[in-house]
């Protein structure tokens, strides 16, 4: 069942019984290759066999990536992918488990929410993992075409800057920058991106 596929100048490599792999994200996997992250530290919440930890490590440059990721398996597929990419080193750190119980804490420039239907059981954690000045979330959903906009600044930005005063965190802004369309889920339903951008209040700045 092993198969190994290319795209963007990425090999990925999974056994189709047992992993997924949407063809349909190859443009957001594209636009994650293209952002500059050569002194970011990176979290992948829902890491999969590499589909946007590869992109962040082989082409954004990422000063270190912490990909998370419960599914065995896939687990097998990401360190097999990683090797086959040449970036099995340092670089990456691996946590196999539940990224709700094992993502780092306060040193991510970036976390990538990449999981649909809705990645928000993993909001707190992907705040809690931003360092101490904020950083970038890319928030991954399904949403009703009508209601994208209103959804990403009325309920996903409102939320997450919720979240980060619950947790104690001195919020400067939370600010919707983009929202990516990646592919049509279903009729009349989207897979977006939502890009938000978390500042925090520094001690240094209070």
């Amino acid at each position: 069942g092993w198969v190994r596929h290319l795209e963007n100048g990425i090999t990925y490599c999974f056994d189709v019984t047992k992993c997924m792999f949407s063809s349909g994200n190859v443009t957001e996997k594209a636009r994650v290759a293209g952002f500059d992250c050569k002194d970011q530290v990176v979290v992948d919440m829902f890491a999969g066999i590499g589909y946007y930890t590869l992109p962040y490590l082989c082409k954004a440059g990422a000063k270190h990536l912490y990909a998370c990721e419960w599914n065995p398996e896939a687990v097998k597929a990401l360190r097999t992918n990683l090797k086959e990419n040449g970036v099995e080193d340092a670089r990456c750190t691996v946590l196999e488990g539940d990224c709700r119980a094992n993502a780092p804490v306060g040193v991510a420039d970036r976390v990538n929410l990449g999981l649909i239907p809705s990645s928000e059981m993993a909001w707190p954690e992907a705040i809690r993992s931003l360092c101490a000045r904020g950083g970038w979330l890319h928030v991954h959903t399904n949403c009703l075409e009508k209601d994208i906009g209103r959804w990403a600044t009325d309920h996903c930005a409102q939320r997450l800057a919720d979240i980060a005063r619950e947790q104690g965190r001195a919020v400067d802004a939370v600010q919707v920058r983009h929202v990516e369309r990646v592919k049509w889920y279903a009729p009349k339903v989207r897979h977006i991106v939502v890009d938000v951008e978390v500042t925090f209040v520094t001690e240094k700045h209070k």
